[in-house]
């Protein structure tokens, strides 16, 4: 399973309106707040499936729609200009659309989490090992057993 054709045409015109309707005066930390929002629901609800590869395309369309609009903020500077004045190193990954205060999310680097499959034939009431190495792989809490 991966996400679906007409979920990432949406997300990138969502992304689209935010930066170039909605964002064309906003500032950098203001459009990169309100970027980070969709991705990061955007991309929990996809990151337990096959996603990496759509994940790196919807930066990549990201990329360019920032470069657009640091264009139209700047029309009289060059692109490297533009480059380092909105994009910068952060922890040595280079070319990261980051304010003093804010980073946008970069979508190559969401880890992609499997659920573990449920095995049918097990019951809680008689394997009970089972489910608690399968509460361990989710990270759920045990609960305290009494007695």
């Amino acid at each position: 399973m991966k996400p679906s054709k007409s979920s990432i045409k949406s997300l990138i015109k969502k992304c689209s309106s935010i930066i170039l309707t909605e964002g064309k005066a906003s500032t950098q930390s203001d459009l990169i707040r309100r970027l980070n929002q969709v991705i990061r629901g955007w991309t929990n609800y996809h990151k337990h499936v096959v996603a990496s590869k759509i994940f790196s395309y919807v930066n990549n369309a990201l990329y360019h729609l920032l470069h657009i609009w640091a264009k139209h903020r700047h029309p009289n500077k060059n692109k490297w200009w533009r480059l380092n004045k909105y994009w910068h190193a952060k922890n040595e990954k280079p070319w990261v659309f980051m304010t003093d205060d804010y980073t946008l999310i970069n979508l190559r680097r969401i880890k992609i989490i499997r659920h573990p499959k449920l095995q049918i034939s097990k019951t809680p009431f008689l394997d009970s090992k089972y489910f608690i190495k399968r509460k361990m792989k989710l990270h759920v809490p045990v609960a305290a057993r009494k007695g």
